[in-house]
Parts: C-alpha cells; sequence; structure tokens
C-alpha cells in the first residue's frame, strides 16, 4: 500500500497507465501452470496430515520439475520477443516493460512452486522471516521508482521478485530434494490441479476485468487516475491470502488426518471473526484519510477520492477469499464452481451495469459495482460453507485415503 502511494507522488497518471495496462497480462501468465503447483498446494498439506511421505516427495519432485520447465519457458520467450519488437522499432518503454513482465512470469513460477512447500511450523517461521526482509527490500528499491520513474517501477519489480524467490529456494523445506519429471505423474497432478487452477484463475481473470472497463470507457490516463482504487484493491487481497496462507495448510492436515469436513468449520468461524475485526478499523482510517492525503501528496489523483472510498467499504467484505477455498480442500467442485461463476459474472456486470446506468463519474461507478460484488460474495460465500462442510458426503473418514491412490497412476477421477 505504501509503495502504492508512493508511485502515485512519483509517477505521471500516464506512465502510470502505461505499467497497469503492461501488467494486466501478467494475470494471464499462471494459465501456463497447468494446476501443477496448484495441485501441490492443495494435497501436501493432507498428505502430510495422512504421514504419507512418500507421496509427499513424489508430489515435490515433479512439481519443482515442473516449475523449472516453466522458468526457462517464459525467460526464452521474453527474451526472443523483446528482441523481436526492439529490432521492429517498438517504443522502449514497452520492450522494456515486457522483458520485466516476462522475469516476473519466470521467477513466479518458481515462487508458487516454493510458497506451496512451506506448510510445517517451522517452515511458516522462515517464510515469515523472508517476507520481512522482503518488506525492507521493498523500502530500499523504492528509490528507484522516484529517481527513474516508469523505468524505476520496472526495477523495482524484478530485482524485488528475483531476491524473494532466491531467499525461498535457499530455505526451502524441500530443497535437497532433485527435480523430476515423469511425464504420467505430470499428468495426474494436472488432472487434480487443473481444476484447482480454474477456480484461482477465475479469480484472478475476474479481478483484471474492472481495469478492461476503465480502459475501454476512459482510456490509459483514466486508468492511471484509477490507480489509488486498484492499490488499495491489491491491499485487500493481500491481507485475505496472507490469512488464507496460514489457515488453509492447517485445515488441509486437520481434513487429513479425520477426512471430516465440519471438523472444519471451527477454523472458518474463526477467520470469519477475525477477518472483520481487523479489516474494519483499517476501512475507516482510509476512509477520513483518503481527502487529505490525495490533496496533500496526491494532488494529480483527487479523482481517485470516492473510488478509494468505497473501495474501504468493500474491503470490509473482501473475506471469502480466506474461506471459500476450504471447498477445494474437501473437492466440493460443484459448489466452487457456482461460487466462481458468481464472483466472475459480478465482477464484470455490477462495473459495467453501474457505469451505464448511475450517473457518477467512471472510476465512481465502477467502484460501487465492486463494493456491491463484495458484499454479495461474502453472505454467498457463508452461506455455501457452512451447508457444504456437513454434508455426509464430506464427512467420511475412509473417504480421503482414497483419493491419493491416483497420484500413482496415469489418470485421477474429480467428482464432487
Amino acid at each position: 500500500m505504501l509503495v502504492g502511494l508512493l508511485i502515485m507522488r512519483w509517477v505521471s497518471p500516464e506512465e502510470l497507465g502505461l505499467w497497469n495496462a503492461v501488467s494486466i497480462f501478467i494475470a494471464y501468465l499462471p494459465l501456463f501452470q497447468l494446476g501443477i503447483q496448484s495441485a501441490l498446494n492443495r494435497e501436501l498439506p493432507i498428505l502430510l496430515g495422512r504421514k504419507d511421505s512418500e507421496q509427499v516427495e513424489v508430489l515435490v519432485k515433479n512439481s519443482k520439475g515442473f516449475a523449472l520447465l516453466l522458468f526457462c519457458f517464459f525467460i526464452i520467450i521474453g527474451v526472443l520477443l523483446s528482441v523481436y519488437f526492439f529490432l521492429r522499432g517498438k517504443d522502449l518503454t514497452f520492450v522494456l516493460g515486457l522483458a520485466t513482465v516476462s522475469i516476473m512470469a519466470a521467477f513466479q513460477s518458481m515462487q508458487l512452486h516454493l510458497i506451496a512447500t512451506f506448510r510445517s511450523a517451522n517452515a511458516f517461521n522462515k517464510l515469515t522471516t523472508i517476507y520481512i526482509i522482503d518488506t525492507v527490500l521493498i523500502l530500499g528499491l523504492i528509490i528507484f521508482i522516484y529517481k527513474f520513474h516508469y523505468y524505476g517501477i520496472l526495477v523495482y519489480n524484478a530485482v524485488n521478485v528475483i531476491s524473494v524467490t532466491t531467499l525461498m529456494y535457499l530455505n526451502a523445506p524441500y530443497k535437497k530434494l532433485n527435480a523430476d519429471f515423469h511425464f504420467k505423474k505430470i499428468i495426474s497432478l494436472a488432472k487434480v490441479g487443473v481444476l484447482l487452477m480454474s477456480f484461482i484463475q477465475l479469480r484472478s481473470l475476474a479481478q483484471s476485468i474492472p481495469r478492461w472497463i476503465v480502459l475501454g470507457f476512459g482510456g490509459v490516463v483514466k486508468l492511471g487516475l484509477f490507480s489509488p482504487a486498484l492499490a488499495l484493491n491489491g491491499m485487500m487481497s493481500m491481507l485475505p491470502s496472507q490469512i488464507a496462507q496460514f489457515f488453509h495448510p492447517q485445515m488441509g492436515f486437520k481434513y487429513g488426518q479425520s477426512g471430516n469436513a465440519r471438523d472444519l468449520w471451527t477454523y472458518i468461524k474463526k477467520i470469519l471473526i477475525i477477518f472483520p475485526l481487523i479489516s474494519l478499523p483499517i476501512s475507516i482510517i482510509i476512509w477520513i484519510l483518503t481527502p487529505w492525503l490525495l490533496e496533500t501528496f496526491f494532488p494529480r489523483y483527487v479523482e481517485s477520492e470516492w473510488p478509494m472510498k468505497i473501495m474501504a467499504v468493500g474491503f470490509v467484505f473482501s473475506s471469502s477469499f480466506t474461506t471459500h477455498g476450504v471447498l477445494y480442500t474437501i473437492k466440493a467442485f460443484k459448489t466452487a464452481y457456482f461460487y466462481s461463476f458468481v464472483e466472475l459474472s459480478g465482477y464484470f456486470l455490477f462495473p459495467f451495469i453501474c457505469a451505464h446506468v448511475l450517473d457518477f463519474e467512471l472510476l465512481v461507478s465502477v467502484t460501487i459495482g465492486l463494493a456491491f460484488n463484495n458484499i454479495l460474495l461474502y453472505f454467498l460465500n457463508i452461506y455455501l460453507l457452512k451447508r457444504t462442510v456437513f454434508l455426509p458426503r464430506y464427512n467420511n473418514g475412509n473417504i480421503i485415503n482414497k483419493s491419493y491412490d491416483t497420484i500413482n497412476h496415469a489418470g485421477t477421477n474429480i467428482s464432487e
């Protein structure tokens, strides 16, 4: 959030709009993952709960091999495209932005794998230390944005992702396991993970839709002026994801031990209580300080005052991401798809309709649509979880042991 505010102060709306336009495509790059790391993220805590160390090694080795393959792929593609557009006389800002996106894609591919392996209490402590170091690093890298503006944003993102990935690799719990690549194992992981990835990517794609709406109706400058609200939205996404990163492995471990989804309701209730208690004071502070912050430090972005205030209201209702992942853990895929369909539709329909119907400025109308969607998803998520985790089909302790035999074979069956 701090970096976003400083970027708005030091970088013009035109330059920020250019970066937002180039970086939109980052949301689509994880589609290349084929769900491999999503499968690891879901299965590993449950296997640890079952004390199945042999299967743990199989998953980690093969998912690491796939991550390294993607790493090389993105680097090669980035070099080829950057050289091609440079020789074609494309603007240098675009070429360097493209190169930065390819670097981010490559190292984020490794990050997705490495983060999924930090699942024990000791591993979480190491990961927390890495995040603390990352915070210090971010503060040091801000100077590049101050001095070089758009090009500083590129340096900031590239150096940050390379440094954090390196720290994760050096401290990874399974770093001594060599990468492996058995085609049948990869296919088995993909069959499990592609469904999980589809949910994650649907959400990522859905969150990029409001940018397209603003870009389509208002242009690059308007998208740049939307940056304060986007920065706040980034903070909104970060807090639920960090809470989920802590709770989901615990829930997966518990489900691996018992095979009973009802045992997870205790964790769900804790999150539903904790998140509003954390987010409400933050939202109130943002609401109060927004006018002063914009007028004092970011006068070029005064149009974002009400979008930021409205986004702060939606923030209180953004906890659904922290809990609806339980549906993936217990493989309630039909329910999860229904939720994702509503989420994806809402990210498009509500901002689009509000932009056409409401007699407000474009950014205000789009943000009202987003806030309304968050409120709808908040209550829908609670209803679906309470209904699903107590169904008998997800509370048979023996069923959990059957699903992992599939990783040893070429295929797997996924059904609710």
